[in-house]
């Protein structure tokens, strides 16, 4: 007697995914199947038109003069301890931009547009660096007013030179508004201190002068003036004022408009347009001078591990470079290091990038071109965005989605292949069950045979590439059931 033996045999059921769209960054994203749009990691990558890219890098600086560009002249300092501002001067009966950077005890001035164009430096300011810095018209002269924690306001005049006033006052922050300059002040009550109406010299206190006023002090120590939409907003360190200060002093109108627990960061505040962006430990958030909103969620492990935020705002985007402040999410490697984050107000995509080497951004305004300026790390040179990623050494870029188990988390699942079109050289890491496995993809070698099985996956992309684009990669699955 025969008897016939069955098997329990696998079947397959072959299925082919995108991996990504390349939507951009997203620490929440909760995805368990393919395509995972948004990424959990990713830093030095920016994300165009469901492409991967380098995104944006600095290079030094170079001025248009004529119908030739030419790079300003490096400036070192000590130890990269400076701060670098723009602004305006008034040199020989005109206006000129200028390039400010300033270290304890000098401040250093650059006027473009001059093909011959050297470094100025002041040595009459005191004390440490200069924390702050604003332009004013007065009588015709264009004015900068810098201010410093152990220094005051430093006037300075590119006719008559430099004037030091209201030297007791220990300022943070500096800002014009109504015709008056505002100054927060480093002391143990919320105070801001403001001058007298169309004279930045005259800080003596008086109603018909200038004078200081006091929050109630419900949200803390103040920490940043700005003005937007009429109004002077005094932001404190978990809270925002609104000041209407028009004609007399006893005629100015303080208001509270917003509290909370998340302590916000003062340098990070930056007016763009109608709204005051700023940064809290608790996430990015926004006011319109009424109400106060979160912007974005995309950073707030960022921010829960920073140390210092400071941020300018430009073509409707808000830059913040972040120093470390212990957490290990920092940094890829577990370590420390600085970090500028790119926030887009038009589409809310938010680019990370690490190893930089940039600081202290200042925004040049100036009549011939709007550009992004920063001093950079372990450098002399003044550097610009310029987007070409020719100025600096490649930085290791990656992206990393969350664990995927194709919807089937007991289904044993084998990387049958994968493809993609990319301009330069990259590694596609596949983890399968803990285990990590990389294979390198080319413009030469778009496809690759896998044969990875697991039931649960997670995939990166690390580049050292200068430039590169990396399409929507195909994954082919076969799903075994057992």
């Amino acid at each position: 007697m025969f008897y016939h033996k069955t098997y329990a045999l696998s079947a397959s059921d072959r299925r082919r995914y995108r991996l990504s769209d390349f939507s951009g960054l997203d620490p929440r994203a909760a995805a368990n199947s393919l395509p995972c749009n948004y990424c959990t990691d990713a830093f030095n990558f920016a994300f165009e038109s469901g492409t991967l890219t380098q995104g944006l890098s600095f290079s030094p600086f170079e001025q248009t003069i004529g119908a030739a560009a030419e790079r300003v002249p490096d400036i070192a300092t000590l130890n990269g301890n400076d701060e670098l501002f723009t602004g305006k001067l008034t040199v020989d009966g005109k206006t000129r931009d200028v390039l400010f950077v300033s270290e304890p005890g000098k401040l250093h001035y650059l006027v473009l547009g001059d093909d011959d164009a050297v470094w100025q430096t002041k040595t009459d300011v005191a004390g440490d660096k200069f924390c702050s810095a604003v332009g004013y018209l007065h009588d015709g002269d264009d004015l900068m007013l810098f201010g410093g924690k152990s220094t005051g306001v430093y006037l300075l005049s590119g006719e008559d030179g430099g004037t030091l006033v209201a030297n007791a006052l220990p300022i943070r922050d500096i800002c014009v508004y109504n015709e008056r300059v505002f100054a927060v002040v480093e002391t143990e009550r919320p105070c801001v201190w403001f001058s007298d109406a169309f004279d930045p010299y005259e800080w003596s206190v008086s109603l018909d002068a200038g004078g200081y006023l006091y929050t109630d002090g419900a949200a803390g120590k103040v920490v940043h003036v700005a003005a937007m939409g009429g109004y002077l907003f005094i932001v404190c360190e978990y809270g925002l004022y609104r000041l209407a200060a028009y004609g007399d002093q006893t005629a100015f109108s303080l208001e509270r408009i917003h509290s909370d627990s998340g302590r916000i960061f003062g340098d990070s505040v930056a007016v763009c347009g109608s709204s005051l962006i700023f940064a809290t430990t608790d996430g990015i958030f926004a006011s319109d001078g009424y109400s106060v909103y979160k912007l974005s969620d995309r950073a707030d492990k960022l921010l829960k591990g920073a140390a210092d935020v400071r941020a300018v705002c430009t073509d409707n985007k808000w830059f913040a470079t972040m120093s470390d402040g212990g957490e290990k999410y920092f940094r890829h490697d577990g370590g420390k290091g600085d970090v500028l984050v790119v926030l887009d107000l038009d589409d809310g995509n938010l680019d990370v990038y690490r190893s930089l080497g940039v600081r202290s951004l200042a925004v040049l305004c100036g009549s011939a071109d709007k550009r992004l300026l920063a001093r950079g790390s372990g450098s002399d040179s003044v550097l610009a965005l310029d987007g070409s990623s020719d100025g600096n050494s490649a930085p290791i870029r990656y992206w990393r989605t969350p664990e995927i188990d194709f919807a089937l988390p007991c289904d044993k699942k084998r990387i049958v292949q994968v493809e993609c079109r990319t301009s330069s050289t990259f590694a596609l890491g596949i983890v399968a069950d803990g285990r990590a496995h990389e294979f390198r993809f080319s413009p030469s070698t778009p496809k690759r045979l896998i044969g990875i099985e697991g039931t649960r996956f997670a995939f990166y992309i690390v580049s050292r590439a200068r430039k590169i684009e990396i399409a929507q990669p195909q994954v082919v699955v076969d799903i075994i059931s057992r």
